[in-house]
């Protein structure tokens, strides 16, 4: 699955159909659509499934697939702000439980600390961009996966390179909006890497600038890939 943004109008429905379901919106507006394909990718998937998020960030998508009634999360980012840690043990208390609603691990999302084939899914939102080597971060999800495990991911994104402001930073880190080559590359990185596209599709052409960041307008992409058996 490759899907792009293409307007507002996605996005409006996007906050529609989760405030349907009861679920949390995303404080990023237009994450809503990323959160919406992701409840969509799974809406059928056993609720004690193991799932890591690599690059959590605000840990958005952590409160997310608490939501959704997931019971083993964890998360991974190179920093964890203390506010979180804060909405973690509120969490805790209001459900009146000593179980947390996901754990947290610093460590570098291209090289954690965790098992081979231990997780079921792993997901990344809106961080790639951000100055991550991409060829080891596949390599990486491909050796935490279980076999038919499933890769969420996405990122900024625009059918040409544009030229992005060099002092932007988000987290300290460097950012870029991906081509269509690069994302080209990157499937075929991820093919070799044992992770193919889950209903291989081509990637939809640009229509909509719907983000607007540091001067640049552009869109987002998302992909889904499964971990392919031996």
């Amino acid at each position: 699955m490759i899907k792009v943004l293409q307007n507002w109008q996605e996005i409006g429905d996007s906050i529609l159909n989760l405030q349907r379901e009861g679920l949390p919106t995303h404080g990023t507006v237009q994450k809503n659509w990323d959160h919406f394909l992701l409840y969509n990718a799974l809406i059928s998937t056993d609720r004690q499934s193991m799932i890591v998020d690599l690059g959590f960030g605000e840990g958005w998508t952590l409160t997310f697939l608490h939501a959704l009634g997931f019971n083993n999360i964890h998360g991974v980012d190179f920093r964890i702000d203390r506010r979180l840690r804060v909405k973690q043990l509120l969490t805790m208390w209001r459900q009146k439980t000593l179980r947390p609603p996901y754990h947290l691990q610093r460590a570098n999302i291209t090289k954690t600390p965790f098992q081979p084939e231990s997780y079921d899914i792993a997901i990344s939102i809106s961080t790639i961009e951000h100055g991550v080597d991409i060829d080891r971060f596949l390599a990486e999800a491909g050796r935490i996966l279980k076999p038919n495990g499933l890769l969420f991911i996405t990122t900024d994104y625009w059918d040409d390179k544009i030229r992005t402001d060099r002092s932007a930073r988000a987290f300290g880190l460097s950012w870029q909006v991906f081509s269509r080559d690069q994302i080209e590359t990157m499937v075929r990185v991820a093919s070799n890497l044992g992770l193919v596209l889950f209903h291989k599709t081509a990637i939809p052409k640009c229509s909509g600038r719907p983000v607007l960041w540091h001067n640049s307008s552009y869109t987002f992409i998302a992909m889904l890939f499964t971990k392919a058996t031996v």
